[in-house]
């Protein structure tokens, strides 16, 4: 395996600073970052004190690329505007979700956004392998101890290399930390997907077999994150049977249950559906800044006459991403189904300021005032500003309404997902009766009618309904095959393509574009054999 050229990171003595890695220690609260004077690389990967000072830091690295708010905080949402379940309205995420940035090498998307996915997963893979060096070195480390800290760097790296490949495709893979003697190393090749895999299954079957379900603070990985992770992996491989093995061992362990909708996003994401969620802290050094999910995620309402902000409504918004008409029409297929209307979204804004109400109108009647126009262009582009749903999935009700800076955690894998994942995977073993079983629980949850019969789109429309905008669903369909007929069909809106020829991303859609670009950046650090995917040379 090759490694890592620290310049491919950002610069190339990052690791060897290692931002002086952390300023986190492990003593008190789990993010409970406390500024270490005597922090120093040998301190981190030497002592058994450094490698969970080492651990923590982990969490607040992978925490980074939400609290990056440059670029309105697009660089989270790049994964949602690239979808076939959104409208990106305005500002970053429409270039994004338009194909105007990341369809080329030449565009500033693979010198933004996308870099900036390259840069963080690989930052915490480098992290990663100098604590697992140092683990398996230090002597002094309690085996149980040891084991659980080998673990965690285990299940990160995972989670991060899983992202690279499926992002990327054409990624290296290394077990070497960075160091002086090889910071200057340049990666010639790509590495094989035989190889990316065995790696995934190895740290991944090692973190289940030392993590508990319960880890020691909410934000850890545990078993169960582990487990599903395992699962999704198995997934791409096409092995059934792993998946649905690893699916039924989270739902049978009596650790994790669906919660009631309307709990699922509620408060700080503590409860028995969480598998892994990034957490979010005011007042800590070293990673306790906001992020604008929220504000990206629900419509600029209270620029219309008669709405103030407000948490009724959503909080604040700039409304720069939305429900597409396909995800709205598949909530509404039944009218019972409880994830839409102030549980996971808005569909109506209620009048909540009596100064400003338009003539005619009474507090706490829906806003009306603009449509959906296919042929007015004023009332067509009033709506999406205004009127469009709103996403609740990032919404933080402890801050001021007119706050855009929120700490929700944020959801990374819950089991509903998990159900969704061993549904696909038993169907696909011909085990009908036990994916049935699976999806009819998470429509269950959902207070919609059980099905009597299933195959690979019903098990996507579900996956949108339940999982949108939580990052998943570019992978999903990358990995059936479905992406480019999928976003063929649905991104964004029919009338807003229309409106804006331009940037009708289906003008632009080319099914190469499953893999994103390496970005040039990268490409110019690499060796000159290494190759750029398809499609973008």
């Amino acid at each position: 395996m090759k490694n890592i050229n620290v310049d491919l990171l950002n610069k190339r003595w990052f690791t060897l600073l290692l931002t002086v890695v952390l300023f986190s220690s492990c003593e008190d609260d789990f993010l409970g970052d406390k500024l270490r004077s005597d922090t120093s690389v040998d301190f981190l990967y030497s002592t058994p004190e450094g490698l969970e000072s080492a651990v923590v830091g982990l969490y607040s690295l992978n925490r980074e690329i939400y609290q990056d708010l440059s670029l309105n905080g697009t660089y989270p949402l790049i994964l949602q505007a690239k979808g076939d379940l959104g409208v990106g309205i305005t500002g970053e995420v429409s270039l994004y979700s338009r194909l105007l940035w990341g369809a080329s090498l030449g565009d500033y998307g693979t010198t933004s956004g996308i870099n900036a996915h390259w840069v963080h997963h690989y930052r915490i893979v480098d992290r990663c392998n100098a604590i697992i060096k140092s683990a398996e070195t230090i002597t002094d480390l309690e085996v149980g101890r040891k084991n659980q800290i080998l673990a965690e760097a285990k299940a990160m790296r995972a989670n991060s290399y899983f992202t690279l490949y499926r992002l990327f495709n054409n990624i290296f893979i290394t077990t070497e930390p960075t160091t002086p003697e090889n910071a200057f190393d340049v990666p010639q090749d790509k590495s094989s997907v035989e190889e990316i895999f065995a790696l995934l299954r190895s740290d991944l079957d090692f973190a289940i077999e030392n993590l508990d379900y319960n880890p020691e603070q909410f934000g850890r990985w545990g078993q169960g994150a582990a487990r599903h992770l395992r699962a999704k992996v198995a997934m791409w491989e096409e092995d059934w049977t792993e998946a649905a093995a690893q699916t039924d061992a989270i739902i049978t362990s009596g650790n994790h249950a669906l919660v009631a909708t309307e709990d699922v996003f509620a408060d700080e994401l503590n409860h028995s559906e969480t598998l892994f969620a990034i957490n979010f802290e005011r007042e800590t050094i070293g990673g306790g800044n906001p992020h604008i999910m929220n504000w990206n995620m629900i419509s600029a309402y209270s620029d219309a006459p008669g709405l103030i902000q407000s948490v009724e409504n959503g909080g604040a918004g700039a409304g720069f991403i939305s429900l597409n008409q396909y995800t709205i029409d598949l909530l509404n297929e039944d009218p019972n189904d409880n994830r839409k209307n102030n549980t996971y979204y808005i569909f109506e804004y209620a009048y909540n300021d009596e100064p400003g109400l338009p003539a005619g109108k009474q507090i706490g009647e829906p806003l009306d005032l603009y449509e959906n126009s296919d042929t007015d262009q004023n009332e067509f582009m009033l709506y999406y500003r205004r009127q469009n749903p709103g996403i609740l999935k990032f919404f933080d009700e402890n801050v001021e309404p007119t706050d855009r800076n929120h700490f929700k955690n944020i959801m990374i894998y819950r089991s509903a997902e998990t159900y969704l994942i061993g549904a696909e995977a038993h169907m696909m073993l011909n085990n009908t009766s036990k994916a049935l079983e699976y999806i009819n629980t998470v429509r269950e949850r959902a207070n919609t009618e059980p099905i009597a019969s299933i195959d690979l789109e019903t098990i996507l429309e579900e996956r949108a309904r339940e999982l949108a905008f939580e990052g998943q669903r570019w992978f999903t369909l990358k990995r059936t095959g479905k992406l480019f007929e999928y976003l063929s069909d649905h991104m964004n809106n029919d009338n807003m393509n229309e409106s804006y020829p331009e940037g009708n991303p289906k003008t632009l859609l080319r099914e190469y574009m499953k893999n994103w670009p390496i970005p040039q950046q990268q490409m110019d650090l690499l060796g000159p054999s290494y190759p750029q995917n398809d499609g973008y040379n």
